[in-house]
């Protein structure tokens, strides 16, 4: 049996950058409480059956305060409509706004429990085993995402967002506070897997696991809406309503059940001949149902949620900065609720997830060849793939204007909108993403003998993939989606596309010392110079994509950032001063604005950046005194050459830095000293 209770306080105040520190993005407080359970109980009912049970507790209370947050500052400058207590959120296009969201949130309790079961039944040439796991989460959460407004100003009046802040002229604004939320989902797994040593020299691996995520739901009152694009509005007469959990035929959860996630696992180990083994195998793997976190989403109508926006894009005012948010009243919930008829001005951004929405898969594959080589010397040859499908991606407005022969109209209109009686109309997570990995790896491992291992990887190879990763290693510049309609321009390299990787690891205890090849009988000289031994990781790889967009949307169809067109080949051959190559990474001239209501050629990404290399070290020793007393020495070097590894080129066209390095990853050489006496 095995218990551990853990409890974690981690309380943070962010410092400000800007002089004024309520009006900084980053200040602010955050923190953490957390209480942790785990329990595991093994038990062996005979010497052929194994059983493993685990039960996992974990609460977490967590606090996000911005500087601004019960500041007073919208009641002294007399900003009406909003919290005034809080700090306005402002986003000027080309400058750095004010303030950060959310104003407050606080979640508490964020809930899980975990159970798990597994049995290991051995019968002759048959190893089984089976299992279950569920998995309880629940977050309770009060947000004030934007309770002292939010207020965004463009460079389409003006052709300067600047200008437009300083005229008042407001593109679009709102508030979102939202009650008291309590989501919920849980989790369902079962597996049985087989596996068959077939022979002395072939074993056979068969398995099937079925999985399944609840979707979303709220446990308080049903606070939860969604959105039907097909139902009639009866305030507009479009198509186009929110609907909310427990009305009207809709149920408490935000899409349906997808129970069909049935992962087979298929694999093999064959050695035809001494000091050979070829393995292989395929499974499907599903992943979690949401893209990212949705807590507290799908909360219209149950707070103070409102929106707006100008109905031409910027061109003419949502109002005037100075008069403050229009008010906005809590309506009765139902098919009319937060619809406008056609041609007033809209308040409502409605969310969603898809009804039909469900959990993405991948499927993996290898094939693999392994053989004993001399020397102690083990060499692979390994071949990966990795197909991705029904992928979550980034959320995405799907109230757009339609395109007419790949183009958006003259002028942008809310009218001309698939739902003009809402502003923007959010499609969360949605899994419409697909990727392919395939990937050669070649192998060298030298198992520690003699005082000396080593461990090297090389691999080739290709990622493409049509929405971008919550984690990628490049990308963020939003230049994911341009049009919902244009889907099939973001297929392009994904920002995690390393096509070059080498990494290396080696230990080497130096043969000096007592009873070593370098045999030292003095014991002062043996202390300070026997029994060191050194370590080294090298890891070096190609550049990351790269793409870019405009900084003005003038598409005048209320979607993405288009991207813009290519003229040229943007490359840069020859060597280079570093200073040249970070001021200007890759040719700017051969990208040019695609033009009112045009969608320009650039891919999704279409350059790679700077190649990165880091090298880590450390040198130990260790001092025996008696069998007791042990003292140990230890000095680790992080990135021993100092040499700065850049990241990928700021990529929008019309800004200032376009085409630029701006940062670098990692940090410079930094040297860590460790002595550690043991009895």
């Amino acid at each position: 049996m095995f218990g551990r209770y853990s409890v974690v306080r981690a309380p943070q105040e962010i410092a400000n950058a800007f002089p004024e520190r309520i009006a900084d993005t980053r200040a602010g407080i955050r923190e953490n409480k957390i209480h942790s359970v785990l329990g595991t109980w093994m038990h062996n009912f005979s010497p052929t059956i194994l059983n493993e049970a685990r039960y996992g507790y974990s609460t977490r209370m967590h606090i996000n305060r911005a500087a601004g947050s019960g500041s007073g500052f919208n009641a002294k400058i007399g900003l009406p409509g909003v919290d005034p207590e809080g700090f306005p959120v402002i986003s000027v296009t080309g400058q750095s706004g004010f303030s950060t969201t959310p104003n407050e949130r606080i979640q508490n309790p964020i809930l899980t429990h975990h159970i798990v079961d597994n049995l290991t039944i051995i019968r002759g040439k048959h190893s089984i085993k089976t299992g279950f796991e569920f998995r309880y989460s629940r977050n309770k959460d009060q947000l004030s995402q934007t309770g002292g407004g939010t207020f965004t100003f463009n460079d389409r009046a003006t052709r300067s967002g600047m200008a437009a802040f300083l005229l008042g002229w407001t593109s679009s604004a709102g508030q979102n506070r939202p009650d008291l939320l309590n989501a919920r989902t849980d989790y369902y797994g079962v597996y049985v897997q087989d596996d068959w040593k077939v022979t002395r020299n072939l074993t056979l691996n068969l398995g099937l696991r079925w999985e399944l995520d609840t979707p979303r739901w709220e446990e308080i009152a049903n606070r939860q809406s969604g959105f039907d694009g097909t139902a009639i509005n009866p305030i507009s007469r479009t198509p186009g309503v929110v609907t909310f959990a427990g009305q009207n035929g809709r149920g408490k959860y935000a899409h349906d059940f997808d129970n069909n996630n049935f992962g087979p696992r298929i694999g093999f180990a064959w050695k035809p001949m001494a000091r050979t083994v070829i393995r292989g195998g395929y499974g499907v793997n599903y992943l979690g149902i949401y893209f990212g976190a949705v807590v507290n989403t799908l909360s219209q109508g149950f707070g103070a949620n409102f929106s707006f926006a100008s109905p031409d894009g910027g061109l003419t005012p949502a109002f005037l900065f100075r008069s403050g948010l229009p008010s906005g009243t809590r309506e009765a919930l139902g098919p009319a609720w937060g619809a406008v008829a056609v041609g007033a001005a809209p308040r409502t951004a409605p969310d969603f997830i898809s009804q039909d929405h469900g959990n993405g898969y991948s499927q993996q594959f290898n094939l693999t060849v392994q053989r004993e080589l001399f020397g102690n010397l083990l060499f692979e040859a390994a071949y990966l793939g990795n197909l991705g499908r029904k992928l979550g991606g980034a959320a995405v407005n799907v109230n757009f204007i339609p395109l007419v022969n790949g183009r958006g109209p003259a002028a942008q209109t809310q009218t001309a909108r698939i739902y003009p009686q809402f502003n923007n109309v959010m499609r969360l997570t949605p899994n419409w993403g697909s990727s392919s990995y395939h990937a050669m790896n070649l192998k060298l491992e030298r198992r520690f003998a003699s005082g000396f291992n080593l461990l090297t990887n090389y691999t080739w190879s290709k990622y493409l993939d049509n929405v971008e990763g919550g984690n990628e290693f490049a990308g963020g510049e939003g230049n994911g989606y341009t049009h919902p309609e244009l889907r099939s321009l973001d297929k392009s390299y994904s920002g995690n596309d390393l096509r070059h990787r080498i990494i290396g690891s080696s230990v080497y205890e130096l043969p000096i010392g007592k009873g070593k090849r370098v045999d030292i009988k003095n014991s002062f000289l043996n202390a300070v110079a026997g029994g060191w031994a050194i370590g080294l990781i090298a890891e070096m790889h190609v550049g990351a994509p790269w793409g870019a967009i405009e900084q003005t949307n003038l598409s005048n169809t209320f979607s993405g950032s288009p991207r813009p067109n290519l003229t040229c080949d943007p490359t840069i051959d020859g060597s280079r001063s570093r200073n040249t190559y970070l001021n200007q990474w890759f040719n700017t001239a051969c990208f040019a604005a695609p033009g009112l209501a045009n969608f320009g050629n650039a891919a999704r990404n279409l350059g790679f950046g700077p190649s990165q290399i880091n090298i880590d070290s450390s040198v130990n020793k260790k001092w025996n005194f008696t069998e007791r007393y042990k003292l140990l020495f230890r000095a680790d070097f992080f990135n021993v050459p100092n040499r700065p590894n850049f990241t990928t080129p700021a990529a929008v066209r019309g800004r200032g830095d376009f085409g630029r390095i701006n940062s670098t990853r990692g940090t410079g050489r930094q040297i860590q000293l460790n002595l550690r006496f043991e009895f």
